[in-house]
């Protein structure tokens, strides 16, 4: 399928068996339209990190169609690969953030990689750090801040390149309370420009407070798909 930067996912019949026999998904089939806002929740084991690296094909999937940003994942040749990731910006709980870089260096990294002239990287991380409001920490390195500050150098570097879907797979995961809800304002403020979010979620308190569509995965299925759903379905209250 040719590139079409549209900001929907799509996912027909989507199972996902290790190599070890354990069916970690199984019949996954979901739509996510242009500027929505979903919240992937269940318990640890549920298969919410597989589905989440499926998207941006840190795995294949055993059987079915995945169709991200007009990108056919089932048959994406390997040179198509970065094609696909440059739409995407991908947050992960562990930062992953360069140490021997700084601040502007790790956000400026993936556009240098593109080949953009210093004076359109400079540009745009000026931009997002003054969007993740960390400019004054622009020359610093990533182990002189504190873990909120390192989630939101990670936004920032997601964001800089104008994905049309973010990726987050628990962004608040380490974070307290109070820094968890800093980092929650700055998505919904990627969102309110367009973008379409994705986050995998063990945060019940962000999802109540923060209400989107909810889909909830057990088992490998998704047994819940609900516009402005909370973290916990009635029925499980008393579970």
């Amino acid at each position: 399928m040719t590139e079409n930067n549209n900001g929907t996912i799509k996912l027909k019949d989507v199972a996902k068996i290790y190599p070890n026999g354990v069916a970690a998904l199984q019949d996954i089939s979901l739509t996510v339209q242009t500027g929505e806002f979903v919240y992937l929740v269940g318990q640890s084991g549920a298969g919410k990190s597989t589905l989440v690296k499926l998207l941006y094909r840190e795995l294949t999937p055993t059987n079915g169609e995945i169709v991200v940003n007009g990108f056919d994942l089932r048959n994406i040749r390997e040179r198509e690969v970065p094609k696909l990731r440059r739409t995407l910006g991908v947050v992960f709980q562990d930062f992953k953030l360069l140490p021997k870089m700084t601040v502007a260096e790790n956000i400026g990294y993936a556009l240098q990689v593109l080949g953009k002239s210093n004076e359109e990287i400079q540009s745009a991380v000026a931009q997002v750090l003054a969007e993740v409001d960390l400019q004054a920490q622009a020359d610093r390195f990533p182990d002189e801040l504190s873990g909120g500050q390192q989630q939101r150098i990670a936004i920032a570097r997601a964001i800089v390149n104008s994905p049309q879907i973010v990726i987050a797979d628990e962004p608040t995961g380490n974070l307290d309370p109070k820094t968890s809800e800093g980092i929650m304002t700055i998505f919904q403020r990627i969102n309110e420009n367009g973008t379409t979010v994705i986050m995998a979620t063990h945060n019940q308190q962000i999802v109540d407070e923060l209400p989107h569509r909810v889909i909830e995965v057990a088992g490998g299925r998704i047994i819940r798909d609900e516009e402005g759903g909370q973290y916990t379905h009635e029925l499980d209250d008393n579970a």
